[in-house]
């Protein structure tokens, strides 16, 4: 194993900022072996630099220096499960070319979902659920042509969900549940040209006004479960609905749905879950 100063440095920039450690995850992090032991919650996979920083459930508080920006070759930063706030210093992170999976689900990260997250041309799973972020769901997410989830879950975002999310064509993975998003579902979400990759799509307990797009059908090959619960949708439950495969569980509860019943092609399907 060969010295790596700027990871170790960059490190322990990380750690000056997470200065709430009581588990001493970081207390040995001294010298400039980080992919050597006692380094917890490193790992360097194929070299001396850093791959993964995994260091969730630590009861961690602070913020994240942008000094993590400076490790090239990371693709793991899990941080989840803990007590961070600050704000998620989005153009340090979209420097990582192979940063594949971003964790920081259940901490405490305020301010707005940056950006520049759009400029990554690695990632694969982003998890920012169960945060006080808020503002608008940026529409640079939509260039992230490698991203399969994207779970924004349980913040207090806002605005309108933006049609380029539709653009993320292998995303199997969406949840935009427990929101204050508002607005009409935008057609371009799922778009009726294309086989959908879309395994499970959450938008429960928002605000979202209008009706279940009628072009929703066969093209959502994939989709197991659809939670639209506990939003202000009107109009009918499109029979279109029954032509989606695979689907086990609809949800449509506490909505203003006010006309007709669940049409029968539906209620025939023998879903393990139709909640109307």
């Amino acid at each position: 194993v060969q010295p790596n100063k700027p990871h170790a440095d960059a490190l322990r920039k990380l750690r000056a900022g997470l200065a709430n450690d009581p588990h001493g995850m970081m207390w040995w992090w001294e010298g400039d072996y980080p992919c050597k032991m006692p380094w917890r919650g490193i790992r360097c996979e194929g070299g001396n630099g850093v791959t993964h920083v995994e260091m969730s459930n630590r009861g961690l508080s602070g913020h994240i220096d942008p000094a993590i920006g400076l490790i090239e070759t990371l693709q793991v930063l899990d941080l989840g499960n803990n007590f961070i706030f600050h704000e998620i210093p989005g153009e340090a992170l979209a420097n990582l070319t192979r940063l594949e999976t971003l964790n920081l689900h259940n901490n405490k990260i305020r301010g707005k979902i940056p950006p520049e997250l759009g400029n990554s041309t690695s990632l694969v799973h982003i998890g920012l659920s169960r945060n006080l972020l808020a503002g608008p769901i940026p529409k640079e997410l939509g260039k992230i042509q490698t991203l399969v989830s994207l779970d924004l879950a349980m913040n207090f975002l806002n605005g309108t969900i933006p049609a380029e999310l539709g653009d993320l064509i292998y995303l199997a993975e969406l949840n935009l549940g427990k929101n204050r998003l508002r607005g009409a579902i935008p057609l371009e979400l799922i778009p009726e040209d294309r086989v959908s990759k879309l395994v499970t799509l959450r938008m429960s307990s928002n605000m979202l006004e209008g009706t279940v797009p009628t072009s929703w059908g066969s093209q959502l090959k994939y989709l197991q479960i659809l939670d639209l619960s506990r939003n202000w949708l009107i109009g009918d439950v499109p029979p279109a609905l029954a032509d989606i495969p695979n689907l086990r569980e609809l949800w449509l509860n506490h909505n203003k749905f006010m006309r007709g019943e669940t049409p029968a092609v539906l209620t025939n399907k023998g879903l393990q879950v139709l909640v109307r």
